[in-house]
């Protein structure tokens, strides 16, 4: 068309074709390519050589005979075989037999004998998005979406195991002085406030961390086990390790943090379903002022309401709770742990509704 009438314009043809200007430009440029094209080669398409040859030249024979005789084929192969599509998981082929775990848990509790149960810890730390909204709510008709807040924080928990006492939340987010904390005194904040711009644990915050605990246990003269899983942020550096003289800091077993670490067996999400309620609270609250006419726009939820509601949230968490969940592991000696019963229905754990939406908390 463009050789018949070379004054016609790209814009004319874009137009006439409904395609963009740049597309013709792009197609004109490259003209001499396109004529050689022949009508074979239209119809042929780029031929990637299969990743098993021999399995697949295999099953296509068996097809070719089932099909010779007359032979459907359909799932019932898959049946005959006992084949399924299962979906990987993260670390299915580290993950430990049932008899490794037992030898590991009986180990554990070899190593907790001495102690008494007040002087048995164990922290660990997880992801907070902590201005998301839930994704199921109450209403008459359906709703549409919105994009999910992702802002994260990365949150350090640890108590003991008679739930006596728990360690000051560290709370790391990814700036060091936010705007709506720029005049505020850190050191009356209710958490350890740390940052850096991705907010992720460190190997540096973790010995700080060590540090704090270790302090407040020499002031109260005890000497206590800390038992932490081997996540390579993990690492104590020497220098800190000179200075741990009222902590003995003990690696759980790689892959058994989900059977034997207590802060996995349901403390951190008992303190996500407080987290969550109050997150919630605060943002009905700041629509009622708003339909109260207190203040005219809804009040944004903030970096340091966060932390105020991590901090209660951990105080929520009820003794019941940790106790049951160190009682869950079953790391806890047999003089401790006598019956090894728990409540299948704690507290924390009775709301499904919240339950059903706590993993849009983590990172």
């Amino acid at each position: 068309m463009k050789e018949k009438d070379p004054t016609l314009q790209n814009v004319e043809l874009a137009q006439k074709y409904n395609v963009g200007k740049s597309t013709i430009t792009d197609i004109l440029r490259e003209s001499d390519r396109w004529l050689t094209i022949t009508e074979s080669k239209e119809n042929t398409k780029k031929f990637r050589r299969p990743k098993w040859p021999q399995l697949e030249g295999a099953l296509g024979l068996w097809v070719d005979n089932a099909l010779n005789t007359k032979q459907d084929i359909d799932g019932g192969f898959k049946k005959w075989h006992g084949l399924r599509q299962f979906k990987k998981q993260g670390e299915a082929e580290s993950a430990p037999s049932a008899e490794s775990i037992e030898r590991d848990r009986f180990a554990l509790q070899q190593l907790l004998a001495p102690y008494n149960p007040e002087d048995i810890w164990n922290g660990d730390e997880t992801g907070l998005f902590w201005k998301m909204e839930p994704s199921r709510v109450l209403a008459r008709n359906s709703l549409s979406g919105h994009k999910k807040e992702k802002s994260h924080v990365t949150i350090f928990c640890a108590t003991n195991a008679t739930s006596s006492e728990k360690m000051t939340l560290t709370f790391i987010h990814k700036y060091k002085t936010p705007r709506v904390m720029k005049n505020i005194n850190y050191k009356n904040l209710p958490v350890y406030y740390f940052w850096n711009k991705k907010a992720w644990m460190q190997v540096s915050i973790f010995n700080e961390v060590l540090l704090k605990l270790n302090e407040i246990m020499r002031r109260k003269r005890r000497k206590i086990i800390f038992l932490i899983d081997n996540a390579p942020v993990h690492l104590i550096l020497d220098e800190t390790r000179e200075k741990l003289d009222s902590i003995d800091v003990k690696f759980l077993p790689p892959n058994t943090t989900t059977k034997l670490q207590p802060c996995d067996a349901g403390i951190i999400h008992s303190f996500k379903c407080h987290y969550k309620r109050l997150f919630i609270q605060n943002r009905i609250d700041a629509y009622d002022d708003v339909q109260d006419g207190i203040v005219e726009e809804l009040a944004d939820y903030t970096i340091y309401d966060a932390l105020q509601n991590a901090a209660e949230a951990w105080s929520i968490v009820s003794s019941q709770t940790i106790s049951n969940c160190w009682k869950k592991t079953g790391i806890l000696p047999p003089s401790i742990n006598e019956t090894g019963e728990f409540p299948d229905n704690d507290s924390a754990f009775s709301d499904d509704s919240f339950d059903m939406d706590i993993d849009e908390l983590e990172a």
